[in-house]
């Protein structure tokens, strides 16, 4: 063998090698706790359409009697069901704002969405009075939804396992999910200002009430008398209500 064909074939060999990272790196560079895009449901459990305002989705909490933005169907990757024993589920799954989309109001009466980060003392501590009282809220129709944004360093995106920790030491009995250095909810608020959290209308996915920080009483930062007395968007007929 020639130094030249010895030499053609090292380098042959190293692209090969080359080839076969980097094709292990584009394999493992998204996993969906990372920056991925995650497709959810375009409709709610009873087949209705997620609402599509002719004015277009937004970020605006309601003010008086003038209605809110009706919220995008974000989705997000995590574990719609836990029972509050601090067991993770094996798998996450896909958790769509359309899951909990009710124009009818036979399931839910508000939708609390929540975001925290592992970091955020204030987080923490509201997580475990939500926690404590969300069997109440339940009783009154109310679901909480929470997206961790942030593990534990400000501003490096949370990751799947540490959803997992955030479950296990809180007890989370409420959908959990990620929002991963929000890449969903950015815009709606600082980055830094966590908690944060708002209230949704699920007849018609209006924001009628958000606010940033944890004022130490879930009885007062989550209740149904937020809402409008009658939906602020039309519902549609095809949601057949009576």
């Amino acid at each position: 063998m020639t130094r030249g064909t010895l030499a053609a074939g090292i380098a042959t060999g190293i692209a090969t090698v080359g080839l076969a990272l980097a094709s292990i790196t584009a394999c493992g560079s998204a996993p969906p706790d990372a920056t991925t895009a995650v497709t959810g449901s375009a409709t709610n459990p009873d087949g209705v359409p997620y609402p599509s305002p002719a004015s277009g989705y937004g970020r605006t909490a309601r003010s008086g009697s003038t209605p809110g933005s009706v919220i995008q169907n974000f989705a997000f990757v995590g574990y719609p069901a836990l029972t509050g024993n601090g067991a993770v589920p094996s798998s996450p799954s896909t958790i769509s704002l359309a899951d909990y989309y009710d124009p009818c109001g036979k399931r839910t009466k508000m939708i609390h969405l929540s975001v925290a980060g592992v970091w955020c003392e204030a987080c923490n501590e509201e997580t475990d009075a939500v926690v404590a009282a969300n069997a109440q809220l339940v009783a009154q129709g109310i679901v909480v939804l929470q997206a961790l944004d942030d593990g534990p360093t400000e501003g490096v995106p949370a990751t799947l396992g540490d959803l997992g920790h955030w479950v296990e030491n809180h007890g989370s009995n409420f959908p959990e999910m990620l929002d991963p250095g929000l890449q969903n909810l950015g815009g709606f608020f600082p980055a830094a200002a966590i908690p944060w959290n708002a209230d949704i209308d699920p007849r018609t996915m209006e924001i009628v009430d958000s606010n940033e920080g944890w004022s130490g009483d879930v009885a007062g930062a989550i209740t149904t008398s937020v809402l409008p007395a009658d939906p602020s968007y039309p519902i549609p007929a095809s949601a057949n209500c009576e």
